[in-house]
This record gives C-alpha cells, sequence and structure tokens, in this order.
C-alpha cells in the first residue's frame, strides 16, 4: 500500500513537472522566435547584398524562417501552443537549421561562419530551455543531420576549406556540450521545481490544518497584537473577521486577568515554551471559557525574542465535565459516608434495641411480678393483720402505677415517632403545675433527706393557654430522676420568662441535682431513643424513654431542653416550651374547664413515686363518708363490655355512695336510660354492635326528659381528637382510663348538681 502511495506522489510530481516545464519553455521560445525574426530581418537588409549569386535562394531562406518564426509565436499565444510547447520549439529550431543548413549548400564558401553561428545558437537555447535531453539530442540529430547533408551535397571542394576539420570538430563538440548543457540544465529545473513543488504542497497542506483546524492557531507580537490567527481562534473568542481580532489588546481583551499573561511571558522567557497550559480567557461578549495551549516563543540567532506562536484548545466543555463528574464522585462519597453512617447507626440502633426490649422486659415483669405476687399474698390470706393487708394493697397499687408509667411511655414514644402525637389546648396555672410535680416527688426526696428549692418568676402569667399535663409530664420526669440519682445535696427548680412576645410566653425551667453527674460520652446519648444512660451508679436505670419523650415534647411545645454535666458535680437540664395568654382556638361545645382528664401521676422515666400522707387519707376517707350520706344514693348506669371491668368499677362506684346499674352493650343502655330513673350515665366508648357515640346520640334522640341526662364516656382513648369526637356526639365530659375514683366521683357529683 506503501509503495503504491510513493509511486503516485512520484508520478504526480513528475507531471506537475513536465506542466510546469511546458509553461515555464513559452517564454524562452518566444524569446527565441522573436530573436529569429528580428534575425532574419536583419539578414534580408545586410547579408543577402553580398551575395549577388544567389541573392533569390537566400533571401527566400532567410524569408521563410522569418515567417516560420512568426506564424509559431501566433500559435504560442493559442490553447494548442500552449498545449503543446515542444513542438514549436523543435519547429523553430528545425527552421532555423534549415535556413542555415541552405545557405551552407549554396554557399559552402560561408560553411565555417554559419557551423559557428548555429552552434551558438543551439548551445545558448539549450541553456535557456526547459526541456527533457531527448529533445536536445533529436536538435543536435537535426543539426548533424543537416550540417553533413549541406556539405555533401554540394559540389565545391569545401574540404579544402581552412579550419574546415576545426569547424567540423567544434559542431560535434558543441552537439555534445548542448546535450550536457541541456541534461544539466533540465535536472536542476526539475529539482527546483520539485522543491517548489514540495513548498507549494507543504503550504498547501499547512494552509488547510491552519484553516480547517478546531484549535485556534495564532502568532502574536510581544506587546500582545495578533499578526496571524485562523478562523477557530477568531470564533473561538467570538468575533467574525481576521482584521477585527488583529485590532485588540490581547492582555486588556483576551486574557481573563492581565496577570496571568504576564505570568505566562515569564514562564516563555525561562522555558522558551509550555505544553497543556491551562488559561482563562474573555471572549467578545465577556463570557469566559478556558483553554489549553501549547505555546512558544520564537527567537532569532541570537536568541532575542521576536514573537510568540502556538495553538489553543477549548476545553471549557471538558472543564465543565470533569467538574460535574467530580462533583458527582464527591456525592457519591458523600452518599456512600452517609451509607456507611446510616449502616453504623442502624447497627447501633439494633443494639440500643435489643438492649432496650430486654430492659423493657424487665421494666414491665418486674412491677407485673410484684402485682401478681401481692394479689397471691391477699387471695390466700397471707398477711398478719389488716394493717398489712393495706399495706399489700398500697404496694400493689404503686407497681401498677410504675407499670402503667412504663405502658404509656412506650405509647407516647410510639405516638411521637408515627406523627400522631397531639398537644391540648387548656388554661391552668404554671404555679399549680410546678407544685403538683414536687409534691408527687417531696416525700421520696424527703425519704432521703435530700432538700427541694422552689424558685418561681412572679413575672410569668397567673394563668397561660398550652398542655399541662405534657409541661407537667416533662417536670416530673426530670425532677424524677434528680431524686432518683441524688444521694445528698438538694435539688433546685427554677422557672422563669425567657421571653414574652405578642400572645406567646416562653418559659425556661431549670431541675439540677447535686448527684454524681453525666460523662461527655454518654451525654451524648441521652436523648437517643432506645438508649440508657448510666450514671455511676448503674442499677439505677429506667426505660430509657423519659428524656427522650421529654426533648419531644419541648419540641412540640415550642421550646427545646438542654443539659450541662460534671462528674462529682451534678446535673442541670434546662427545658424551654411557648405558651399562649389567650386560647389559640375556641370551640363553642368545648370547655376545657369542664373535660376530666386521667392524670398520670408519674408520667416520667424512673423509680415510681407517690406521695403517702396519713392525713390526707383520714381526710380522703371523712370526706367519701360525708359524700356517701349526702348523695342520697344516686344512681349510676355503668355501661361497660369487659366484664372484669365492670365488676370493678360497680364496686368503686358502691364503696362511695351510689346505687349502680350496670349494662354491656350500647342498646341496653339506650333502653334503661329511656327509663328515667338515673342521675348519670357512665359510657364505654369501644362496645361490639352498638358503640358508646352511637348510643349517646340514640339517647339524645329520646323524646322524654332522659335525653338530658349526663353522659359522661369512660375510655382507654386519651386523644385529643377522641376528645372531640366525644363531645361531638353528644356526651358531657370525658375521662380516660385507667379510673382514679376520687376524681371520677368528683366529676359525677359536678354533673348531678347540673343536672338535677
Amino acid at each position: 500500500m506503501s509503495e503504491i502511495k510513493i509511486t503516485s506522489e512520484r508520478a504526480y510530481k513528475y507531471r506537475y513537472f513536465r506542466e510546469e516545464s511546458n509553461r515555464m519553455l513559452l517564454a524562452p521560445f518566444r524569446a527565441l522566435a522573436k530573436f529569429t525574426a528580428v534575425a532574419g530581418l536583419f539578414a534580408l537588409i545586410f547579408e543577402v547584398r553580398y551575395f549577388s549569386e544567389h541573392s533569390i535562394e537566400v533571401y527566400l531562406a532567410r524569408l521563410g524562417a522569418i515567417l516560420v518564426a512568426f506564424i509559431l509565436l501566433l500559435i504560442s499565444n493559442s490553447r494548442f501552443g500552449r498545449e503543446h510547447p515542444v513542438g514549436l520549439v523543435h519547429i523553430l529550431l528545425l527552421t532555423i537549421i534549415g535556413s542555415f543548413g541552405i545557405i551552407i549548400y549554396l554557399i559552402p564558401d560561408t560553411v565555417v561562419f554559419n557551423s559557428h553561428i548555429i552552434s551558438l545558437i543551439i548551445f545558448t537555447a539549450a541553456l535557456f530551455l526547459s526541456w527533457e535531453v531527448t529533445n536536445q539530442i533529436i536538435v543536435a540529430i537535426y543539426y548533424n543531420v543537416v550540417f553533413a547533408t549541406s556539405i555533401l551535397m554540394t559540389d565545391r571542394a569545401v574540404y579544402a576549406l581552412p579550419n574546415m576539420f576545426e569547424s567540423v570538430l567544434l559542431v560535434l563538440f558543441i552537439s555534445a556540450m548542448a546535450v550536457a548543457a541541456s541534461s544539466i540544465n533540465y535536472r536542476l529545473r526539475r529539482d527546483a521545481v520539485f522543491k517548489t513543488f514540495e513548498v507549494a504542497a507543504s503550504e498547501k497542506r499547512f494552509r488547510n490544518i491552519f484553516e480547517n483546524s478546531a484549535e485556534g492557531i495564532y502568532q502574536s507580537s510581544l506587546d500582545g497584537r495578533f499578526i496571524i490567527a485562523n478562523p477557530a481562534l477568531v470564533k473561538m473568542l467570538g468575533f467574525k473577521t481576521l482584521e477585527e481580532i488583529k485590532s485588540i489588546d490581547i492582555e486588556k481583551d483576551v486574557y481573563k486577568s492581565s496577570a496571568d499573561r504576564q505570568t505566562l511571558l515569564k514562564l516563555l522567557s525561562k522555558q522558551g515554551k509550555v505544553k497543556n497550559y491551562r488559561l482563562v480567557l474573555k471572549r467578545k461578549d465577556g463570557t469566559h471559557i478556558v483553554v489549553k495551549g501549547n505555546i512558544r516563543l520564537i527567537t532569532d540567532d541570537d536568541e532575542n525574542p521576536l514573537y510568540l506562536e502556538g495553538s489553543l484548545q477549548d476545553i471549557t466543555q471538558q472543564v465543565q465535565a470533569e467538574y460535574e463528574r467530580q462533583k458527582a464522585l464527591d456525592a457519591l462519597k458523600m452518599e456512600k459516608i452517609k451509607a456507611d453512617q446510616a449502616a453504623t447507626k442502624a447497627i447501633e440502633e439494633s443494639n440500643f434495641k435489643t438492649r432496650f426490649l430486654a430492659n423493657m422486659s424487665h421494666e414491665i415483669r418486674t412491677p407485673m411480678n410484684s402485682i401478681l405476687g401481692y394479689l397471691d399474698l391477699i387471695e390466700n390470706n397471707l398477711y398478719e393483720d389488716k394493717e398489712e393487708l393495706t399495706t399489700f394493697a398500697r404496694s400493689g397499687r404503686l407497681s401498677a402505677h410504675a407499670l402503667l408509667d412504663t405502658i404509656n411511655n412506650i405509647l407516647d414514644l410510639s405516638k411521637i415517632e408515627a406523627g400522631k402525637m397531639e398537644l391540648d389546648e387548656m388554661e391552668f396555672s404554671v404555679k399549680k403545675e410546678m407544685d403538683k410535680a414536687v409534691s408527687i416527688i417531696s416525700q421520696t426526696a424527703k425519704d432521703k433527706n435530700i432538700k427541694v428549692v422552689e424558685e418561681y418568676d412572679e413575672n410569668i402569667p397567673h394563668t397561660l393557654f398550652g398542655d399541662a399535663t405534657r409541661f407537667r409530664q416533662i417536670l416530673l420526669n426530670l425532677l424524677a430522676n434528680a431524686v432518683k440519682y441524688t444521694e445528698r445535696g438538694q435539688i433546685d427548680i427554677l422557672i422563669e420568662m425567657d421571653e414574652h412576645k405578642d400572645d406567646i410566653v416562653t418559659l425556661k425551667t431549670t431541675v439540677r441535682d447535686t448527684g454524681p453527674g453525666i460523662s461527655k460520652d454518654s451525654l451524648k446519648m441521652l436523648f437517643r431513643p432506645f438508649s440508657q444512660v448510666h450514671s455511676l451508679r448503674s442499677n439505677k436505670q429506667g426505660t430509657g424513654l423519659g428524656l427522650v419523650i421529654c426533648k419531644e415534647f419541648s419540641n412540640l411545645m415550642g421550646g427545646d431542653i438542654n443539659v450541662k454535666s460534671e462528674i462529682g458535680t451534678g446535673t442541670t437540664f434546662e427545658f424551654t416550651v411557648q405558651l399562649g395568654t389567650r386560647p389559640k382556638v375556641i370551640e363553642q361545645k368545648l370547655d376545657y374547664n369542664k373535660i376530666a382528664t386521667g392524670e398520670r401521676e408519674n408520667g416520667f422515666d424512673g423509680v415510681p413515686v407517690e406521695e403517702i400522707d396519713e392525713k390526707k387519707e383520714f381526710k380522703k376517707a371523712m370526706d367519701n363518708i360525708t359524700t356517701y350520706v349526702e348523695s342520697n344514693k344516686k344512681r349510676i348506669l355503668l355501661v361497660e363490655d369487659n366484664p372484669i371491668s365492670q365488676n370493678v368499677e360497680v364496686k368503686l362506684l358502691k364503696s362511695v355512695g351510689y346505687e349502680v346499674d350496670a349494662v354491656s352493650s350500647g342498646e341496653e343502655a339506650v333502653k334503661a336510660t329511656a327509663t328515667g330513673r338515673y342521675d348519670v350515665v357512665l359510657m364505654d366508648i369501644e362496645m361490639p354492635g352498638m358503640d358508646g357515640l352511637t348510643a349517646t346520640q340514640k339517647i339524645r334522640q329520646l323524646e322524654s326528659e332522659a335525653k338530658k341526662i349526663p353522659v359522661i364516656a369512660v375510655t382507654a382513648h386519651s386523644s385529643m381528637k377522641d376528645r372531640e369526637k366525644c363531645l361531638a356526639a353528644g356526651l358531657n365530659d370525658y375521662i380516660a382510663k385507667p379510673i382514679s375514683i376520687n376524681f371520677l366521683k368528683m366529676t359525677i357529683d359536678q354533673w348531678i348538681s347540673n343536672y338535677r
């Protein structure tokens, strides 16, 4: 394949040389033709008159040469003449040789002179005619044949002429020299033409590359002006013409920063050239492009700088792609880090949950074991006297409260994680809630000889609106933990107003203890679900839910919770909540002052505590007796489908002086109420068949006065939506299980007095 390519290139070069030789042959041919015509004219004027014997023949010979030369000169300007210059030269030379041959034949005495003249013409033609040696050999043959023929055909003794032998040798020598000169001239011209061809081909290739290159190619002066630039560079910089780009200042109009060009010039002065050098250039419209350049400094023989030349490649999209790729790689790395962190966190959470479930089993089984144990002791009469029986009952109730607290914490956390936790809006006194919380933990603190110090900001409004239960639950959790982990010293409680803006009051509550403190590593885990922070007394731990619930409740109420602790010094918790100075929503049917809420006395993480005051217990008993007499056996209709709960509630209600009838369905409740024999209906909500809401609606549709009877919901559901549903269905009040008999009695008496 390469041999074919080389052969083809040589043939093309030879063809080019021949075409170029033919083109160059026309000029000397025309000069020779003009010279022949002019010389012929001079011969007609000056030569013919010296040959009186053959003047007409000489005249015709010279005139014929003149005419042929003139005709050939005319033909050379035609297309045929331009395409066949070699033939014209042969005809012209043959005419000249023939003209001189005729004269030698006619006048042999002129053989020496004419042979010299024709030899000079042929040798001169060999020097100036760019044609192949073959043509010159043919001319030499013309010359020698005509010369020999002219001598041989004459009948005069030309051989005896002086210098005849030298003339013959001269003719032969000149012929050989003409051939040699033509050969040398041909080779020199061929080499020159070949070099010209190569230069032209190289220039053409360079021009093609220069014009069609996708890269910008340029030369620029040292003072910052373009000398030459290809179309790609003109387009790259946002210009339209080369003249336009030549008129700009490179440093000012092309470089983003003049410092970039100065840096490049310094590098070139040291290194002479740079490769793959990145630059940020400025287009005509002001936008920026990133280019990669190969640039060198051109110098003279004395190493003096002359100008710069180089090529620039627009790599803006490549740089952008590299940036996007790097960005994607960074994003993948971040995702991998996040995935690794998520996996680690998942493993940690799994371990936390495993430990949590193990501890939860302990927290549930321990009070359950106590409850069942005390019940077994009571059932089998394994007590010494009534006082010990009372102690068993009281301890069982404390264990039940502890179990209920654990269950409530689990339920609260599940609601929080599901996003279903709702806050109640009610009017309450922050000071009273603080006193309630302190009263619950006061006995335990007293037993441990721990002083509880209260401090309350009097600038706080007397009543505020918000979720009193959740506020008290946060405070109880923190107080219970403080009591549990503090063995000596005191517990400080401070509630102050942090901010009052418009209708919103931000309260900051601080609970500080003098317990053993919490390590820094443990502080990080403090508010994470399913984690338990072990203090220095590791045997004192709860479910791990209390502080999590505190944080969630604080966040739900527009605040947050923080902790500071030092080992050996104590721990300080601070939480904030936002409360309103007036209610956010006013419902016509909803009077929160009349809604009874089943209050959890131990809504915190830790050992359940309850104040046991013998005087208060005695006072409660006397109040119950008094109420029993005053109640005059008020009749209660209890609607409860669970037999065990029904029996317990009947006993409790009768113990405080009420007559009680119990039914197990909504249908029975409607029929019994219609008799008009009852003062209050205690209605369960979840029942098979007709539920409590439907039963209440049926009661409100009765035609008798019984339709006005107070109906109080007694249910295990305790959300705000459940309360609203009950009140919307026509129930008058709402009590959440488990039931506090004293609170239930207070609610019943209030509604009976209003009803009657």
